[in-house]
């Protein structure tokens, strides 16, 4: 990273902290004006019907963060019906038919302009009178926001100094640092008291047969007839990303260097986020996929995949495909990918070709 880049990279986190610090100056006023609150700290499962989970964010990653939470409260509450008001536009297309999933509200996140359409999701939220309504993060003024408006018996969020929500029940945050993903679940668990299994603490997207066969169809048409080996032998990439989790072309084409210099007979495919985009290596074969359960079946047929920071690499970690995520702006430790076979990398402590040998381990891992 050049010198220039590392000075925009600063900047862009002090202006990132400030964000952060006055949202919370402004929730620790309005907690001041609301005063002090008591909450319940438990809660019994039988009490449950329904939920409605509250995360107004435009990001597909952060869409994905509440999977696990999800999939808990559907084991633990097999007959609840959980409603989903999100701010991630795919997210009726990306979240259907999810197991104990019956609606999901879409908001139209960060745009003033669709009022119409905030409102209709709005009325839609409120028709119905909830058992429970979750503020799954700490810091979220939407979130807070749409749980206050909700029609709800019961309110559960985060405690702190900056809590202004209508809570009925609260837990504080652990003192510990802890995955965005797996934060709702800690809050979910503290409040039913049910355990957790190591299992429910990774991202979740089940997909059917028939959606992962598609998948593995795409992948043949793209590479070609005859080439992708059993186990396959594709190494699936995705080398966008918005801002400061762009990494360099150059760093990538030293990358695969490398890496096919150990492992010949992989076949890189980049996953391109639009149609017109660049492929970063013309050597290679890339597609483009629309909607994101293709891409997610489509990756799902590779034998691993390397992924900048971004919404590919946690659709990657939803599937059972070992996950390489490369980090260069943002802690791995709240934001990479969680199966037991997934790495975090980062390439600001380590080169390329560094990167290339600990794939090429995770690769070889892979083999029959």
């Amino acid at each position: 990273m050049t010198g220039w880049r590392r000075a925009e990279v600063r900047v862009r986190f002090l202006l990132k902290n400030l964000r952060h610090r006055s949202r919370e100056y402004l929730g620790w006023l309005l907690a001041r004006l609301v005063g002090r609150r008591r909450y319940d700290t438990s809660l019994a499962p039988g009490e449950i019907a329904t939920v409605l989970i509250c995360r107004i964010n435009g990001r597909i990653g952060n869409t994905l963060f509440l999977t696990p939470l999800i999939r808990y409260l559907h084991e633990l509450l097999p007959d609840a019906a959980i409603d989903l008001a999100l701010g991630y536009p795919h997210a009726e297309e990306l979240l259907r038919a999810m197991p104990g999933v019956r609606r999901i509200i879409v908001f139209p996140h960060g745009k003033l302009q669709q009022i119409g359409r905030y409102l209709a999701a709005l009325r839609t939220l409120r028709s119905v009178r909830y058992d429970l309504a979750i503020d799954p993060t700490e810091f979220s003024t939407s979130g807070r926001v749409m749980l206050a408006l909700s029609r709800s018996r019961y309110r559960l969020g985060f405690a702190n100094s900056f809590q202004w929500a209508p809570l009925t029940h609260a837990v504080p945050l652990a003192r510990e640092a802890m995955h965005q993903a797996v934060r709702p679940l800690y809050l979910a668990q503290r409040i039913f008291g049910a355990p957790l299994e190591h299992r429910q603490a990774r991202l979740w997207l089940p997909l059917p047969e028939a959606e992962r066969a598609q998948g593995r169809r795409v992948v043949d048409e793209a590479i070609g007839a005859g080439r992708v080996a059993t186990p396959s032998n594709v190494f699936g990439f995705f080398a966008h990303a918005a801002n400061l989790k762009l990494i360099d072309r150059s760093w990538w084409l030293e990358f695969w260097q490398a890496f096919l210099a150990l492992e010949p007979l992989a076949i890189p495919l980049e996953f391109l986020p639009s149609p017109g985009h660049a492929p970063t290596d013309a050597r290679f074969v890339s597609l483009h996929l629309r909607s994101t359960r293709e891409l997610t079946a489509a990756i799902a047929a590779t034998r691993m995949f390397i992924s900048t920071d971004t919404g590919p690499m946690h659709l990657a970690s939803t599937t059972a495909v070992p996950t390489v995520a490369l980090f260069q702006a943002s802690d791995p430790g709240l934001y990479g990918p969680l199966k037991p076979d997934d790495l975090a990398i980062d390439i600001t402590r380590c080169t390329p070709r560094e990167v290339a040998q600990r794939c090429q381990r995770i690769w070889a891992a892979c083999a029959p």
